[in-house]
C-alpha cells in the first residue's frame, strides 16, 4: 500500500458513515410513501367495491342473479337490463324528467344566487345586515329535510302543485339557493372592485357593467355552482318521492326504487338505472372539478403560474 493509499483511506471512511445515516430518513420516506399510498389503495377499493358490483350486476342476465356461489363478475354479459328498464320499463320518461327538473333548477338557483349575491359583494350593504343575512342563508342547510317535508307537502297540495315538476323545481332552488349565494359570494369578491368602476366611469350603467365585465369573469364559479346543484337536485329522493304519484312527473332516482314490487326486487334492471343515475353527476364533476375544488373553498384556491 503507498503513502497515497493510507493517506485517502482515514477520509474515505468517515464518509462512508456519514453517508448511512443520511439513507436512512430516505429509506422512512419512501417507506412511509409505501404505506400510505397502500392504505389509500385498500380505501379505493372498499369505496369502490358497490359501484363495481352494481356494474357487474347490471350487466348480468337474469339466469346469472341467483348462482351459488355468485359471481363477481357477468359470465355472459349482456346490455339487455339497461334497454329493459329504460325502453321496456319506460324510466326514459323519469330520465327526461330529471334532466328538465335539474337545468330548471340550476338556471333559477344561479339567477337568484346572483341577485342576492352581487348586492352583498358589491354594493354599499351595511355589515351587520349582510353577515346577518349569509348566517341566515347558512342555517337552512342545516335544516334536515325531513322535519319540513309535511308542510311543505301541505303547501304543494294546496296550491295545486302536486304532482307536477314545477314543484320538484321550487322546492330544490329552495334548499340550493344557501350553498349558491355562499359560493358565488366568494368568486364576486375576488373580482377587483376597480375594474368594475372603470367600466362605470367609462359611460357603462351598473347591468352592462355586471354582463360585459363581472359576469365573464365569474363563469368558472358560475359553472361550479351550477354543476353542484344539478348534481344535488338529481339526488334527491325524498321530495321526489312525497310529491309526485305519477310517471309523468317522477325523477330518475325514484325509477331506482321502482323495481321493488310485491312479488319480487329485478336486481339487474335496478343497478342498470343506478348506474345510470350515478354516472351522471360524477362525468360532471369530474368535467368541472378544478372549479368545483375552487366553489368549494369559496374561491380560495387557485391555480398556479
Amino acid at each position: 500500500m503507498t503513502s497515497a493509499d493510507r493517506a485517502a483511506e482515514p477520509c474515505t471512511a468517515p464518509g462512508r458513515a456519514a453517508a448511512a445515516p443520511a439513507a436512512r430518513p430516505r429509506r422512512r420516506r419512501s417507506l412511509l410513501r409505501g404505506l400510505v399510498l397502500a392504505s389509500l389503495g385498500v380505501l379505493a377499493g372498499v369505496y369502490l367495491f358497490p359501484f363495481a358490483w352494481m356494474v357487474s350486476t347490471s350487466l348480468k342476465p337474469t339466469r346469472e342473479l341467483y348462482l351459488q356461489p355468485p359471481s363477481l363478475w357477468p359470465l355472459h354479459p349482456t346490455l339487455d337490463a339497461y334497454a329493459a328498464a329504460l325502453v321496456g320499463a319506460g324510466d326514459w320518461v323519469l330520465l327526461r324528467n330529471s334532466v328538465i327538473v335539474c337545468l330548471a333548477t340550476v338556471a333559477a338557483t344561479l339567477a337568484m344566487a346572483l341577485l342576492i349575491a352581487y348586492p352583498l359583494t358589491r354594493l354599499g350593504v351595511p355589515p351587520r345586515f349582510r353577515r346577518g343575512l349569509l348566517s341566515w342563508l347558512l342555517s337552512l342547510r342545516f335544516l334536515p329535510s325531513i322535519v319540513v317535508v309535511i308542510p311543505i307537502f301541505a303547501t304543494v297540495r294546496t296550491v295545486g302543485l302536486y304532482d307536477q315538476l314545477p314543484a320538484l323545481v321550487l322546492i330544490y332552488t329552495a334548499f340550493s339557493l344557501p350553498f349558491a349565494v355562499w359560493m358565488l359570494k366568494g368568486f364576486l369578491q375576488e373580482v377587483p372592485q376597480e375594474v368594475e368602476e372603470a367600466a362605470l366611469v367609462d359611460g357603462a350603467g351598473r347591468w352592462r357593467a355586471f354582463f360585459r365585465i363581472v359576469l365573464p369573469m365569474i363563469s368558472p364559479g358560475l359553472l361550479a355552482a351550477g354543476v353542484i346543484t344539478f348534481a344535488l337536485a338529481w339526488s334527491e329522493f325524498l321530495y321526489a318521492l312525497i310529491l309526485t304519484a305519477t310517471p309523468r312527473s317522477q325523477t330518475f332516482s325514484i325509477g331506482v326504487w321502482s323495481f321493488v314490487t310485491e312479488f319480487e326486487i329485478i336486481w339487474n334492471q335496478m343497478a342498470a338505472v343506478g348506474v345510470v343515475s350515478a354516472l351522471v353527476p360524477i362525468v360532471l364533476l369530474l368535467g368541472a372539478r378544478r372549479y368545483v375544488i375552487s366553489a368549494l373553498t369559496f374561491g380560495a384556491v387557485r391555480e398556479k403560474a
